[in-house]
C-alpha cells in the first residue's frame, strides 16, 4: 500500500501517491480549492481522461479517514489545467491560474520550435555531408564506390528528416542529388 506524500505547486501543498508505479494526484480537493464545482468537473475529467483517471482509496493530509479518491496522474494535470477558464475560478487564485496556463503554453512552444529546429539543423548536416561525399566521388572518379554507400544513406536520412519537418507532404519530390 502506497501513502501520499505532499508537493508544492505554485506555493500551494497538493498530495500525490504512487499508483502502479507513477504519481497520481487526488482531485476533488483542487477542484475545490479553486472554487470550482466538483460535479462538473468530475464529468469533465471521466470523459476527457478516461484511459487514466482511477479512484483510489487513501487518507490525505488533513483527513481522519481513507477515502477513494477520483485520481489523475501528474502527467495529465497540466492538461486539466489548461481547460480551465481562470474567470470561474476564486477570483484570489485567478492570476496563478493565468500565470501556470502562460507557463504551460511557452514550455509547448518551445518544446515544438526547439524539436522542428533540431531536425531542421540535422538536415541541414546531412545536406553538407551529401556535397561532401558528391565531391569525393566526383574528383577523378576516386572514391566512386563510397559515394554511391553514402548518397544512398544521405538520400534516406533526407527523406526521412523531411518528412519528420513538413508531415503533411505524401507525394513530395525526390531531392536533386547528383
Amino acid at each position: 500500500m502506497s501513502y501520499p506524500i505532499s508537493i508544492s505547486f505554485h506555493e500551494d501543498q497538493l498530495s500525490v501517491i504512487n499508483h502502479e508505479g507513477e504519481p497520481y494526484i487526488p482531485m476533488r480537493p483542487i477542484v475545490e480549492n479553486m472554487g470550482l464545482a466538483w460535479q462538473s468537473q468530475h464529468e469533465k475529467l471521466k470523459s476527457r481522461f478516461s484511459t487514466c483517471v482511477t479512484e483510489i482509496v487513501m487518507q490525505i493530509d488533513g483527513d481522519v479517514q481513507r477515502r477513494a479518491y477520483t485520481c489523475l496522474p501528474l502527467r495529465k494535470l497540466f492538461g486539466w489545467l489548461m481547460t480551465i477558464s481562470p474567470n470561474k475560478v476564486k477570483p484570489e487564485i485567478k492570476d496563478k491560474i493565468i500565470r501556470y496556463q502562460n507557463e504551460c503554453d511557452d514550455v509547448l512552444w518551445q518544446y515544438w520550435t526547439g524539436k522542428h529546429q533540431r531536425m531542421q539543423d540535422e538536415l541541414n548536416s546531412v545536406l553538407m555531408q551529401e556535397n561532401i561525399s558528391q565531391a569525393k566521388g566526383s574528383f577523378h572518379g576516386k572514391g566512386l564506390n563510397s559515394r554511391k554507400q553514402e548518397k544512398q544513406t544521405n538520400e534516406r536520412a533526407i527523406i526521412y528528416l523531411q518528412t519528420l519537418i513538413q508531415p503533411q507532404l505524401t507525394n513530395f519530390e525526390k531531392p536533386l542529388i547528383n
